[in-house]
């Protein structure tokens, strides 16, 4: 029988219209954001940033909900630096 992988979950950000409009414009221009475990640390999870083949890790530790926190503030900031 195969051994079990042990997988995480950073938990649940309830996502506003504004937030969803910022996730998904930076989907449609190549900007993938994503929350992704740090497995030398049971609590802390990385942030990982995507444009064009170019992948960017921030590189602080968060919490789970910290960590979603912060992709949704990437995603504020890309939206905005390429929209105002």
């Amino acid at each position: 029988m195969p051994k079990k992988v042990k997988g995480r979950n950073p938990g649940f950000l309830v996502q506003s219209d504004e937030m969803a409009k910022h996730f998904g414009w930076c989907r449609l221009n190549g900007i993938w954001i994503a929350v992704i475990p740090d497995w030398s640390d049971d609590q802390a999870w990385i942030v990982e940033i995507t444009i064009k083949d170019k992948v960017t890790e921030d590189p602080n530790r968060y919490t789970g909900l910290e960590a979603l926190a912060k992709m949704y503030e990437y995603c504020k900031y890309y939206y905005k630096k390429h929209n105002d």
